[in-house]
């Protein structure tokens, strides 16, 4: 039994040794036997209250007692990990290395004895003795730096109650940039050589602190503020309050960073910081509300960035690569609930996928179309302020959304949060009405007879209205110009019967409306409700719109069909398109017809041997390239094996992150299999690539030519990757998209793969990635070649 206050931990640091000494103080109110987490650390003694007490070390437990008392002593010993990229580790660059901490979800026990969990919140007094040529960073600004004998000694301001996974501890010879925003100091950190490279991320972080406060009505709960790039990282970023911690490419912004990826670095910061109210302020009780944290993190992180640049096309985007990611991945019978039971901590990396992040934000940005946006901002003021410094759930939630709107939002919410999958929207005119029906949306057949509170958005003439459907159907009178789920807010696929898919398909038709469309008729044609003449024929219609977002989700569906179909035909449509849009891309002056352009080229590039054969020549003048065209040109020149020296050099010293990523990209497209081999045996066996390899063998699944080899590759390595990327859910979304891409015409090594693989953290992904599978193999069966 136990009740928590605070932990102080005194860390002494052997940098160079990649060790550590610590003690650790517990105050709280314990009795009986109290159960600490525990994981690859070495306890020396444990005193309660001044006195020996007993205690044991088992099965990731440490037991103290029986022993009552309020103060519990613990001395231990540890090491920082030169493999996992989970709990307290190495991320070495080139001349150093720099130490650091990945907490989420359950890495916090092997870096002191603790009670790991969300609901467990105390508050943290860090002090921590290191070489004297290094900097350390904590979740606080430090109180006082002595030096002294080779050796600094680093004492921190406490922190507020917070849980352990956002405790966060860096040690490195830091470059860091500040500005100060009101009376909070706004860091950021990276290693030698590359904090210029982050002003972009500080001074947009500056402007979210100003829009943020405002949106909360809440101040931003910490003196300090640090946002820490490092060399290696295993996920993308981490809300560790007040030190959010990055990949380099997901914080740093240079000469080869395109505007795409830009645009991704500014929604990565927003996320993040939107978690230190929302997440790390108020937090889950436990992991199966994990969904709450990151659906919001995902959708106002959308929406705070969107009021900074609003040129962006930041809600096309999140319909494109949230709510229709999402629903790729919820329309499989195999999907699950967007809040799914955690008995578990290390269950918890499988969710963290579309679902709990895309589908997620889509239901909470649909919720509040419904109920209205200040009514909705009300309701999170209220939740926030009603649990700060503590621990909510998602039904606490919903009754402040509920409080402040006057709509039953608890009813509207378990729909969409219990029950798996999404509704079918079909619409169909009848005698001067239309007659709106909903059924279960799946690629496969189902005889699920659920019925969703479905939010249907109606909007004529600029006049907006809306219906909740709650029962199977209903009907409304039509009218001419009428559009339904016009702007995309709807997480729902619609049927349009007769004339009125060409009625609705107009030129008036909203960007957002036509892109989701576009989609939904995509997803029939992989569910055999139309067949590729009907989806093509749909194509034709709007090919000559030029808009940002439907020209970006045609270039995507035409890849993914290229990669799925072997059809001389379909490519030949699919280059055509490509061609088409090149020229109007290439010389827009609008900054988002960059990363049309950068698609484009990079489609071109794996599909068009006539423009690999001129592109592939442009590799002599890298260094004067647009970032958007560089991708294509490094796979230009390896898919025709162009001066592969100089992909190997540009491997083996890289400009930065973002370029080792592109060269790494391009070389899994070498077309001999073996040289694919030798580069994969080569990078793996390097620490420095092993927070960036994966991208690698995601590439490697669109190579037709290597996906055989590539499981027997997956096979031999797979242990060591899974050691890496423990606690992430690098591994699962890996072996999903394997077996759904990788398994075309590869059965017999797919299943000597799973018989033989133990994967535990991939068990749901094993079932998407065969339901995949099947799909793509019937679209197969189904579509001439």
């Amino acid at each position: 039994m136990y009740s928590l206050e605070r932990y102080e931990l005194n860390f002494n640091f052997k940098f160079k040794e990649l060790k550590y000494e610590c003690v650790e103080t517990v105050n709280g109110k314990f009795s009986g036997q109290v159960e600490l987490d525990i994981e690859n650390l070495t306890v020396g003694t444990v005193k309660m209250n001044g006195v020996d007490a007993p205690f044991s070390v088992s099965n990731r437990k440490l037991v103290v007692g029986p022993a009552e008392g309020s103060e519990l002593k613990i001395t231990f010993s540890g090491a920082v990990s030169e493999t996992s990229l989970m709990g307290i580790h190495d991320a070495k660059y080139d001349g150093g290395h720099i130490i650091t901490t990945q907490m989420e979800p359950t890495g916090a026990r092997s870096v002191f004895p603790c009670f790991d969990e969300p609901a467990a919140k105390a508050k943290f007094k860090v002090e921590v003795t290191v070489d004297e040529e290094v900097e350390v960073i904590f979740n606080t600004r430090y109180l006082s730096k002595e030096v002294g004998n080779g050796r600094a000694h680093f004492v921190f301001d406490e922190t507020p109650l917070m849980s352990t996974y956002l405790f966060y501890l860096g040690i490195g010879k830091f470059q860091t940039i500040s500005r100060k925003n009101k009376d909070r100091f706004l860091y950021l950190a990276t290693s030698p050589g590359k904090a210029k490279e982050g002003k972009f991320s500080l001074n947009l972080l500056s402007k979210l602190y100003t829009k943020y406060e405002a949106y909360y009505k809440i101040p931003f709960p910490l003196p300090k503020m640090h946002l820490v790039a490092l060399p290696q990282f295993g996920a993308g970023a981490m809300e560790n309050w007040g030190a959010i911690t990055f990949r380099e490419i997901a914080l740093l912004v240079n000469n080869s960073t395109s505007f795409r990826f830009k645009k991704q670095v500014a929604y990565v910061v927003s996320h993040e910081f939107a978690h230190q109210w929302f997440g790390d302020l108020v937090t889950m009780k436990w992991w199966d509300d994990l969904w709450l944290n990151e659906s919001f993190a995902t959708f106002v992180g959308y929406k705070i960035l969107a009021k900074i640049h609003k040129d962006w096309n930041l809600w096309e985007d999140f319909q494109r690569e949230e709510t229709l990611s999402s629903m790729r991945k919820d329309g499989l019978l195999t999907t699950h609930p967007i809040r799914v039971e955690v008995k578990d901590p290390y269950e918890i990396s499988e969710i963290f996928d579309d679902i709990s992040y895309g589908k997620g934000a889509s239901i909470l940005r649909m919720t509040e179309q419904f109920i209205g946006e200040g009514k909705y901002r009300e309701g999170i003021y209220q939740y926030l302020k009603g649990h700060e410094y503590s621990n909510a759930s998602g039904e606490d939630l919903w009754s402040s959304l509920t409080n402040a709107s006057r709509v039953d939002v608890s009813s509207l919410m378990k729909s969409w949060l219990e029950k798996a999958g999404f509704p079918l929207v079909n619409v169909k005119e009848e005698n001067g009405e239309l007659r709106i029906s909903q059924q279960k949306f799946s690629y496969l057949p189902n005889d699920d007879a659920y019925v969703w509170q479905v939010p249907i958005f109606l909007e004529r003439d600029g006049k907006k209205r809306k219906i909740l459907l709650k029962k199977k159907q209903t009907k409304i009178k039509s009218a001419e110009k009428l559009l339904i789920n016009s702007s995309g807010e709807g997480y729902y696929r619609l049927l349009l019967e007769g004339s009125l898919l060409d009625r609705m398909l107009t030129q008036e038709s909203s960007s957002e409306f036509v892109m989701k469309l576009i989609d939904d008729y995509y997803a029939f044609l992989l569910s055999g409700r139309i067949d590729m003449q009907q989806f093509l024929g749909m194509v034709d219609k709007i090919k000559e719109r030029n808009e940002y977002s439907i020209v970006m989700r045609l270039v995507e569906i035409f890849s993914s069909l290229t990669e799925i179909l072997d059809s001389d035909g379909l490519n030949n449509i699919a280059v055509g398109y490509f061609r088409s849009k090149l020229s109007t891309f290439k010389d827009s002056p609008d900054e988002n017809s960059k990363v049309v352009l950068e698609s484009i080229l990079t489609g071109l590039a794996l599909n068009d041997k006539e423009f690999r054969s001129t592109e592939k020549m442009k590799l002599g003048e890298y260094n004067s390239l647009t970032a958007e065209e560089r991708t294509a040109v490094l796979l230009s020149a390896s898919i025709e094996e162009y001066n592969k020296e100089a992909l190997w050099n540009m491997l083996k010293t890289p400009e930065n992150d973002m370029e080792v990523i592109r060269v790494m990209h391009a070389m899994t497209h070498l077309p001999k299999n073996e040289e694919v081999t030798q580069f994969f045996d080569f990078v793996i066996s390097k620490p420095e690539y092993r927070g960036n390899f994966i991208y690698s063998m995601f590439e490697a699944i669109s190579n037709k030519n290597y996906r055989k080899d590539l499981w027997s590759w997956t096979s031999a390595h797979l242990n060591g990757v899974r050691e890496i990327f423990v606690g992430s859910s690098t591994v699962s979304r890996y072996v999903e998209e394997l077996i759904s891409r990788a398994g075309i015409g590869n059965r017999e090594s797919m299943d000597a793969f799973l018989k033989s693989a133990d994967v535990p953290e991939a068990a749901r992904a094993i079932k998407n990635g065969l339901e995949r599978l099947e799909i793509n193999e019937k679209l197969i069966q189904r579509t001439p070649k």
